[in-house]
């Protein structure tokens, strides 16, 4: 079943968004039962709606304890993804899902890591990836991309008009494998929650760098599963960490309104560089009734923790170390267990780290 988190109304049979406000819709998996078997993603197979097909062996990414810090202050380092960032786990499952209805090729909008995952796991799965960019994506994603053979396709504009020509070519008969609008991708996000519980229990606070708002409405959906099956009896906080000059959400979160498009979205931290966020709404929803908060850094600032987890042995692309950057701007207790999701390796903007 599927449903619209904004006016709750539900649908039987898969789509990408509701058709009656516009907004993207998410899987309620009524058959879902909590029974880890195996390793990586396809470890929660009873909690995804969709049959394992296509993977490269993703998920079981390590959880790092931070060195010489007195709190509980842990590293989810998905940067150990196989094309090395956390889309691999949503991707996994969009594809298995395009190869099951016989699709022939696929489509994606991308700032770079999303456009990386869906190029080598087409090239895997034996499909053509069509991959829809801005201009200014860093070279080594734009080598990654290439290296996989896909169609690179430059579009002028912002985000949000890359997105639209990629929905167009849905209608040429490719399958839409976007980390907003594509509801099975939130389905394998989702398990980077399930890892972290099996990990590290429940949190006190997941701080999640966010562009589109997917990863964590996705995390937090996880927990909220887990609660609803009795596996858990409390939920962590989340955190949205945006950049100072592209923060919709978290600007929305602080001023307890609708969320504005960012006006001037230049940061450092382009995989969270998002003028739409098209999971805006859900992930605003997480936010609110984890009883978290939104927090913003500025592209000084997450220089500086690139430099302070590259001191922990961890490279981190810009927008992974927005998660590290955002700590001191949370009202912590000393007793408090924290999980900083690193989302994506430094080797994916390596020049970034000699900026200042």
């Amino acid at each position: 079943m599927f449903y619209c988190p904004r006016c709750e109304e539900v649908f039987r049979d898969f789509r990408y968004k509701c058709e009656k406000c516009d907004s993207v819709v998410l899987v309620d998996y009524e058959d879902r039962s909590w029974e880890p078997e195996g390793n990586g993603v396809w470890r929660y197979q009873s909690m995804i709606p969709v049959k394992r097909s296509v993977s490269m062996g993703e998920g079981n990414t390590p959880m790092v304890r931070r060195r010489d810090v007195r709190e509980s202050i842990y590293m989810k380092l998905e940067g150990d993804n196989p094309t090395g960032s956390f889309k691999d786990r949503g991707t996994t499952v969009v594809l298995s899902d395009a190869v099951k209805h016989g699709f022939s090729s696929v489509t994606v909008a991308s700032t770079g890591n999303m456009g990386a995952s869906v190029a080598a796991y087409s090239a895997y799965a034996n499909l053509e990836a069509k991959i829809f960019i801005p201009d200014d994506v860093p070279n080594e994603k734009i080598l990654q991309m290439k290296a996989y053979n896909a169609n690179l396709i430059r579009i002028p504009g912002d985000f949000s008009d890359i997105v639209n020509r990629s929905i167009e070519e849905t209608e040429n008969g490719a399958y839409l494998a976007s980390t907003g609008l594509n509801p099975y991708f939130i389905e394998g996000l989702k398990t980077t929650g399930f890892e972290i519980f099996e990990q590290v229990g429940v949190p006190n606070w997941i701080v999640v760098p966010t562009g589109t708002g997917g990863h964590l409405t996705a995390i937090f959906k996880a927990f909220r599963e887990l609660k609803e099956l009795g596996v858990i009896g409390n939920l962590p906080r989340m955190v949205a960490v945006q950049a100072r000059t592209c923060s919709p959400i978290v600007d929305a979160w602080k001023n307890e309104s609708e969320i504005v498009p960012a006006e001037n979205p230049e940061t450092i931290a382009s995989a969270i560089q998002v003028k739409v966020p098209f999971n805006g709404y859900t992930a605003l929803d997480s936010i609110r009734a984890s009883k978290g908060r939104g927090v913003v850094v500025n592209d000084h600032e997450i220089l500086q923790a690139m430099k302070d987890l590259g001191k922990e042995g961890v490279f981190a692309e810009p927008s992974s170390a927005a998660a590290l950057a955002a700590l001191p701007k949370i009202n912590l207790r000393a007793d408090d267990r924290v999980v900083l999701v690193i989302t994506g390796s430094g080797l994916k903007d390596p020049e970034a780290i000699s900026l200042e």
